[in-house]
């Protein structure tokens, strides 16, 4: 392999640091989303049960959106941590 020259180096750990900030906030939407996920499951089955009402088909979408983006961030999130590992396993094998 060639050795990397300064500025790419330094591109390398920039684009590091972004990717990282990145996923701070993907991991943020992560966490937020399979709270509200629980929250309504723990509504649904608490407070809903055996309701008719009309907020029992919103808790259920809500819960359903909220389920789905939790479960695309999360791929999301260990991709790009699995990217952020490779960038830097690539920037240490070329010192």
């Amino acid at each position: 392999m060639a050795k990397l020259t300064n500025k790419e180096r330094e591109d390398i750990k920039l684009q590091i640091q972004q990717e990282n900030i990145i996923l701070m906030r993907v991991k943020r939407y992560v966490q937020y989303s399979f709270l509200v996920f629980l929250v309504c499951l723990v509504f649904l089955f608490t407070f809903l049960k055996n309701s008719t009402s009309p907020w029992r088909i919103v808790v259920i979408v809500l819960a359903v959106l909220s389920g789905i983006v939790a479960a695309f961030s999360y791929v999301s999130y260990r991709r790009g941590r699995k990217h952020v590992l490779d960038r830097i396993n690539y920037l240490d094998a070329n010192k």
